[in-house]
């Protein structure tokens, strides 16, 4: 295991101080207790919720309609309620998660802690049977001395032992020759008596000094044998734990022995195979190495293949991914194992296929927007003329209307006849103009949905088309792939490899009779397409989608409408969005009409108010 310093430490006690782990176990008991009552009451909600159930199953079919509300109710209480328990156990989790997600994994700590006393535990183990050592080792050392001091005393007490033997013999031949002396020579005894004096003044001392010498070693050996019992007491109170730690020594050095002899048994096997298995190898090194320079060579004929290879992965990831674009000539070609010029050229023809049916596609996408347009554009005038139709009806209706009133002036009973037929014909007329203007109504509401078609249509028209620009730029691109990898390839591959280019030419010119449809719905045998300017078309889209300026331009934009006011912006946002869609143009410019018309109308009918007050003033004067 991998040590850990001191501030991951520190910062592991920092971060679990910050987690509070108290708090957090409080909250969520407190937490688990909401958790339990919610399951039991929600419980008792399904159980109920069930007898409900069971209960609208047994009720008839003519009042289930009448019980079908209460039980739905129920039902969205209940799903009310697991939402509300589902949110506050999310709740409880992510602040869980919130306060463990930095926490560091207290185990690794736990385990370097563990370890940390382990060691320290040995190694004051260590320190104490190093301690015990040197104390026994003093304790031998003093023995040492003390063995030394007594071996010294020892060697002084042989030699006073040698003193006293030879001044004893000494003694003794004095002793002979004072006798000798005493009977031979009366009068030479009192010279003799001085000498045996002396003599036995000098055995007295040496007598003395053996006494001394006797006491000095009697109290060594004492001390000595004090020593030696302490000696004995030491190595007996550490002989338990040094016994142990030696069994187990010797123990594992027995396994180690038993190790190493099976060990050297297996490297002396080993050596022995080994030898045969080196004569082996040398035998088949030499044939191999013949081998090998072969292959260097053939290697280094081939030192282009990763590179080639690569190239190729490129071309099939490319060109025959599982994508949409090329799964059969992938399938294909993996089944027949064909080599990449003929996938290529495959390729490039279905890909020149695909562009001539886009192109008749949005041809004839295009014809049919063309179409539409001048459909609506034709419905367009003939709704307005229908409008300017009613407008006028509505006004000859508003005539005739006002001619009865202008009629009355006169008071005299010719005039009432005439008003009370005028009155006739205005009613048959009237009855006329609600049947036209029905009618008018109603194929005003037919046209409006025939247009409301053909603008759907047309809009539909107008994502193909845009669908079908896309898929051509893309293909362009492919193309222009296919281009730089042709221009890249070795000649063989590029006599294989025709030009796309003249491809385009030969499949236009044919007017897709030889490529076919397989839309099913044919082009014209006349359409002629001019390859060059198509290509230069969407080889100008592509560029221009390339160009940073451009957006550069779009950032810049963005950046001028996001610095802009809210009002400014809110205006920049409703003025595009009027000039970029049609339905949008189309309803401002109804809007903009119709204020025009309700401002006419306004003063057309305050005029015609004014022209009524004043003819019928002089009505309403005397008559003279």
């Amino acid at each position: 295991m991998s040590k850990i310093d001191d501030e991951m430490v520190a910062g592991a006690l920092e971060c679990w101080r910050g987690v509070n782990l108290g708090a957090l176990v409080q909250t969520l008991d407190a937490a688990g207790a909401e958790l339990v009552e919610n399951q039991k009451t929600s419980l008792q909600e399904r159980r109920k919720l069930a007898e409900k159930t069971k209960a609208f199953r047994a009720v008839a079919d003519e009042h289930k309609a009448a019980e079908f509300r209460p039980l739905l109710r129920a039902y969205q209480n209940e799903i009310d309620a697991l939402t509300r328990r589902m949110k506050h156990a999310e709740n409880s989790f992510l602040r869980v998660f919130q306060a463990l997600g930095s926490a560091p994994d207290p185990a690794v700590f736990l385990a370097s802690l563990v370890d940390a006393r382990r060691a320290q535990a040995e190694a004051e183990a260590r320190l104490q049977a190093q301690q015990a050592q040197q104390t026994q080792q003093q304790r031998v050392a003093g023995a040492d001395e003390q063995s030394d001091v007594v071996r010294h005393l020892r060697a002084r007490e042989d030699d006073l032992q040698r003193q006293l033997s030879a001044a004893n013999r000494s003694l003794v031949r004095l002793q002979a020759s004072f006798d000798a002396q005493a009977d031979g020579h009366p009068g030479g005894a009192g010279s003799g008596q001085r000498e045996l004096a002396a003599r036995q003044a000098e055995l007295d001392m040496a007598l003395s000094d053996l006494e001394r010498a006797n006491a000095r070693l009697a109290d060594a050996q004492a001390q000595n044998a004090r020593l030696h019992a302490q000696l004995a007491a030491g190595d007996a109170a550490a002989d338990d734990g040094q016994a142990r730690r030696i069994g187990e020594l010797e123990a594992e050095a027995r396994r180690l022995l038993e190790a190493l002899e099976r060990a050297e048994q297996q490297l002396a096997l080993a050596d022995a195979r080994g030898g045969a298995a080196v004569r082996a190898a040398e035998h088949a090194a030499a044939a191999k190495d013949d081998e090998l320079r072969r292959v260097r060579a053939e290697v280094a004929r081939m030192a282009d293949y990763d590179e080639i290879k690569r190239d190729l992965e490129i071309i099939r990831s490319v060109e025959f991914s599982a994508s949409g674009w090329g799964m059969d000539d992938e399938a294909e070609a993996e089944a027949s194992g064909e080599p990449l010029e003929k996938l290529l050229v495959r390729r490039n023809k279905t890909l020149e296929s695909r562009l001539t049916d886009a192109r008749n596609e949005l041809s004839r996408s295009s014809a049919d927007v063309r179409r539409l347009g001048e459909r609506s554009a034709e419905l367009e005038r003939a709704l307005q003329q229908k409008a300017e139709l009613a407008a006028r009806l509505e006004a000859d209706l508003l005539r005739v209307q006002a001619a009865p009133a202008g009629n009355d002036d006169a008071g005299e009973k010719p005039a009432a006849l005439h008003t009370t037929a005028a009155a006739a014909e205005a009613g048959g007329l009237m009855d006329i103009v609600s049947g036209q203007r029905d009618r008018f109504r109603q194929r005003a509401v037919e046209l409006e949905d025939e247009l409301r078609e053909q603008t759907q249509a047309a809009a539909e028209m107008r994502r193909q088309a845009e669908q079908t620009k896309q898929d051509n730029v893309r293909l362009y691109e492919e193309i222009k792939y296919l281009r730089s990898y042709h221009g890249a390839a070795s000649s063989a591959a590029a006599t294989v490899l025709p030009p796309v280019t003249s491809k385009f030419s030969s499949s236009s010119s044919s007017g897709g009779s030889s490529q076919g449809n397989p839309g099913g719905h044919g082009a014209p045998a006349s359409l002629q397409i001019d390859v060059d300017g198509v290509a230069a078309k969407y080889r100008g889209m592509y560029e221009e989608s390339l160009n940073p300026f451009n957006a550069f331009h779009r950032r810049e934009t963005t950046r001028r409408v996001r610095s802009m006011g809210i009002v400014d912006r809110l205006v920049y946002m409703v003025s595009s969005f009027v000039v970029s869609n049609r339905r949008a143009r189309m309803a401002m410019l109804a809007y903009a009409a119709l204020l025009h018309v309700l401002v006419f109308v306004a003063l057309f009918r305050s005029v015609s108010l004014a022209d009524d007050g004043e003819t019928r003033q002089p009505a309403g004067a005397p008559l003279t």
